[in-house]
């Protein structure tokens, strides 16, 4: 899915000055029940799940048995049932991959996909907090990163509401059963929450480097992605005999974050060569401009050997020079706003 708004740099100056309000329609959501459900999410996930106390959320990756991704999820704690929030382009091979390894595993567990049950809406910027607060029964500072709770809203309803931001500003979700979405989304507007679409949180994701799987995972193993992190070798999980074995032979291809010099107006597509006199060193994933920067930024695979920040690599179609960076590209506005 993408987004449906006609201006991504004005909606990205609301995420990084304001508060946009992100409409997660599609967003894939699964629930997870059953004695045995926290044994099958770490059989199907890169992460266990027997660390995680009620109200905490993880963050894996599920792989295709070749070690490559097919999703990022967010795992949700309720006790001994889990939720599973996976980003709306993934959602439908997520719900068939999950439901099916449900009905074949042999175990106490039950798989059900609730996606159209909810709906989700995110709000994302330095004035987002004080939105988040109207729905909160404490004081939004003993909230963590990667948490949720529960609340009650309007006529009864169950809001579930999550700090799992992506842009680097403060940011938050808010699930609702499906009947009262359009009542939450008005009222958030009324709040203060601007509109915003996929495309300008993009912007915002790429320029704090939270990898973008719905553009860049492409038959890539998480080491060719730089999300080896979120993979825990200490359990057995589908996929990790090809990922060890990929690791052991060591990858040919590692990524790097990249910005181009001046006189480049439009991101170049995924595929595009990067090289040095000539010869092909690798190839873009994904790449944006960067309003703040004015530069476009991007993503690449390259040899391995040459997988560095401060390196001057040459863009084909059109030639254009890039130079290697290290990550973040820039610091979000919310760094120096006091959460409050």
């Amino acid at each position: 899915m993408r987004n449906v708004y006609s201006d991504p740099v004005a909606e990205y100056e609301l995420l990084r000055g304001a508060c946009g309000l992100i409409d997660y329609t599609g967003l894939g959501l699964l629930r997870i029940t059953g004695g045995e459900a926290a044994q099958f999410l770490s059989q199907v996930s890169t992460r266990g799940v027997d660390f995680l106390l009620e109200g905490q959320i993880s963050s894996a990756l599920l792989l295709n048995t070749d070690g490559t991704l097919l999703a990022e999820a967010l795992i949700h704690c309720s006790g001994n049932d889990y939720l599973v929030e996976v980003w709306p382009a993934q959602a439908a091979a997520v719900a068939d991959y999950l439901v099916a390894a449900g009905n074949t595993c042999g175990q106490d567990v039950t798989v059900q996909d609730v996606t159209d049950d909810y709906r989700v809406y995110g709000i994302e910027g330095p004035q987002s907090p004080a939105i988040a607060q109207k729905f909160l029964s404490f004081p939004i500072t003993s909230m963590s990163y990667s948490s949720f709770v529960t609340e009650s809203w309007g006529d009864d309803q169950d809001l579930l509401v999550s700090r799992t931001g992506v842009s680097g500003e403060y940011g938050y979700k808010l699930h609702i059963p499906v009947a009262a979405g359009n009542e939450l989304r008005d009222h958030l507007a009324g709040l203060g929450a601007q509109p915003v679409g996929l495309d300008a949180l993009d912007i915002c994701r790429m320029e704090m480097r939270f990898a973008n799987l719905e553009q860049e995972a492409d038959g890539a193993t998480p080491f060719e992605t730089g999300l080896q992190w979120m993979v825990d070798f200490g359990h057995e999980f589908i996929g990790k005999a090809a990922l060890t074995a990929h690791w052991e032979a060591g990858p040919a291809r590692r990524p790097v974050c990249w910005i181009a010099a001046e006189g480049l107006d439009d991101p170049p597509a995924a595929g595009t060569a990067l090289g040095v006199d000539g010869e092909p060193l690798g190839a873009v994933t994904h790449a944006v401009y960067s309003p703040r920067l004015e530069r476009v930024i991007g993503t690449a695979r390259v040899d391995a050997d040459v997988a560095a920040a401060g390196l001057e690599l040459t863009l084909d179609q059109p030639e254009h020079l890039v130079l290697t960076t290290a990550a973040p590209f820039l610091v979000a506005t919310s760094f120096g706003v006091p959460l409050e």
